[in-house]
């Protein structure tokens, strides 16, 4: 099971159905989400203001859509890479989105904390095939 994982996106229903799917499937037991890429970074700036053990206190997953008012996904991609990355190397990005553009999924390959694109809407066959990637199978 994962320790934690924040969902990002600024569709409300989706993020509901992602934190009930994540919980009943025993994915993890612990859901953070945020609305676009503007309140996630914010998120990984109070950790580390507020925590004594940030590294230990964050999520090991983000689930982040790409299509977003405010900052969308590639604008948190290129905030967060150089704010958080090294400080969280065992944290990953699961890029979760409807888009079908094969740019996005070239363009996700580019960033390396990107372990996997998944398509909407998160799903239980999604959750399965995501245990098969070598960064997520080490929690299950």
């Amino acid at each position: 099971m994962i320790n934690k994982i924040l969902c990002v996106d600024d569709d409300s229903i989706s993020l509901t159905i992602s934190k009930l799917l994540l919980k009943r499937t025993g994915f993890t037991n612990d859901v953070v989400t945020a609305v676009d890429g503007c309140d996630a970074l914010d998120y990984f700036k109070d950790l580390f203001a507020t925590s004594s053990q940030p590294v230990d206190d964050a999520p090991s997953l983000i689930l982040l859509d790409i299509n977003m008012p405010v900052m969308n996904g590639w604008e948190f991609l290129e905030a967060y890479i150089p704010l958080f990355a090294d400080k969280l190397p065992n944290t990953k990005v699961i890029i979760l989105s409807s888009t079908i553009d094969p740019e996005d999924f070239s363009r996700a390959k580019k960033f390396p904390v990107v372990a996997q694109f998944v398509s909407k809407p998160l799903s239980v066959e999604n959750l399965a095939e995501l245990k098969e990637n070598e960064f997520v199978q080490k929690f299950f």
